[in-house]
């Protein structure tokens, strides 16, 4: 049996020190307890995911967890469906529009799939997403154009409610799950970049795989960009 690494005594004392009120502390170990579940939904994901890659049957890891073949591929292979697992409340304002801007550039397609993610995500210039692209690509404006002769320029008639293709609906679970690993309690357009390169079998992935886009680099810059923000000095407050 694997022992927890987190104790009880530990996530006591740190509801404790933050909440002095009975009831503030109920509250927050509620809060505690749904982010601990959200953790350890990722954490059998992430192992899913690797049985999987190395070759696990859905009825192997079905049986490793408890649960029949039908029950294991119903929780954990997207399907797809116009509505996103999870919702989008931690999503900062730019990791929205990416979003936005992703059903846009879907707007001739039967679905929005991970290059339409792509394009919306280098249209919001501003995010650190796109700043990482431009970084990394092999020249600038690279990526786009790849991405552009990548897209299946068929015109079809958009069904309402338009899907999110299965693999869009992974990346967009991926980001949420690069978020929790890098310690972030937001999803932000950087997220959505490293959820993109962890599917790696989906159209976006390929392509900025052309354009010199690795996953390990993406997450380099992403984590100096951080650290470099928060070792910044704070502007002085007014009359200082």
């Amino acid at each position: 049996m694997v022992t927890a690494p987190v104790q009880l005594t530990d996530l006591i004392v740190t509801v404790a020190q933050e909440h002095a009120d009975a009831l503030a502390r109920l509250t927050a170990a509620v809060e505690l307890s749904d982010q601990l579940d959200e953790l350890g939904d990722h954490l059998i994901g992430h192992f899913v995911d690797e049985a999987r890659r190395a070759g696990a049957s859905w009825t192997d890891i079905g049986e490793s967890i408890g649960v029949t073949k039908q029950a294991a591929q119903k929780r954990f292979v997207p399907r797809p469906s116009p509505d996103l697992k999870p919702n989008f409340d931690r999503y900062t304002d730019r990791a929205r529009r990416v979003v936005v801007l992703a059903r846009h550039h879907a707007r001739f397609s039967e679905r929005i799939g991970t290059e339409h993610l792509l394009l919306g995500l280098m249209d919001e210039s501003g995010g650190l997403g796109a700043k990482t692209i431009t970084r990394l690509e092999a020249a600038e404006g690279t990526t786009r154009l790849a991405t552009l002769n990548a897209l299946d320029n068929t015109s079809r008639e958009r069904p309402d409610p338009q899907p999110f293709s299965a693999g869009c609906k992974k990346a967009l679970e991926l980001a949420v799950r690069e978020a929790l690993r890098l310690g972030h309690t937001f999803v932000g357009t950087e997220h959505i970049l490293l959820g993109l390169l962890s599917e790696e079998d989906c159209t976006a992935a390929k392509v900025m795989a052309t354009t010199g886009i690795t996953k390990a680099a993406a997450e380099a810059h992403v984590v100096a960009e951080f650290e470099r923000a928060v070792s910044a000095p704070r502007p002085a407050p007014p009359g200082a």
